[in-house]
């Protein structure tokens, strides 16, 4: 009696596992559209950088030590406290932001495409960042824009954020 009806409950079964796996796959179509989109190209150029070798690891830590560098110049800059050295400091820091976008992959002809290939899921201070490079073209383009101490510090506190978030790292602010 069993093994009469083995072939049933075999098929019962099988046909269950097959309506389950059906299921599933229908409902990952459906939520695909609200997934974000997925970007694994920053960190796999960073880690195939940082793994692939010992010629490319020096070459990865000697760009961070760089951009330290660079950081540590900007700071030194701003302590001066002169507006001329701030207008300064803002440009060097947005530079330095649009040399970590490079280096993480980002592609585009200038720092707005750079940022505009950013998926806002990828980085959680787009919006200040944006708001940091807006203040950096009107300091670069047009010739009458003034900025006071209290703004020009809080521009760079976004590109210190930025960079620190960038590059997973501490870094010095004034």
């Amino acid at each position: 009696m069993i093994r009469a009806v083995l072939p049933y409950l075999k098929f019962i079964l099988i046909s269950g596992i097959g309506i389950v796996i059906l299921a599933i796959v229908y409902l990952c179509a459906k939520a695909l559209p609200f997934r974000p989109p997925l970007s694994f190209l920053p960190s796999i150029n960073f880690f195939k950088n940082l793994f692939s070798g010992n010629k490319y690891r020096g070459s990865v830590m000697r760009h961070r030590e760089h951009i330290h560098k660079k950081w540590d110049k900007i700071i030194s800059v701003i302590k001066s406290g002169d507006e001329r050295d701030l207008r300064l400091a803002i440009i060097e820091a947005d530079s330095l932001i649009d040399e970590i976008l490079k280096e993480h992959g980002h592609s585009g002809h200038d720092m707005g495409e750079r940022m505009k290939s950013i998926h806002p899921g990828e980085f959680s201070n787009l919006d200040a960042l944006w708001e940091a490079h807006k203040t950096r073209n009107r300091l670069v383009h047009e010739a009458g824009y003034k900025i006071s101490k209290e703004e020009a510090r809080r521009i760079i506190a976004i590109y210190h954020k930025c960079m620190e978030d960038l590059l997973d790292a501490e870094l010095e602010l004034i």
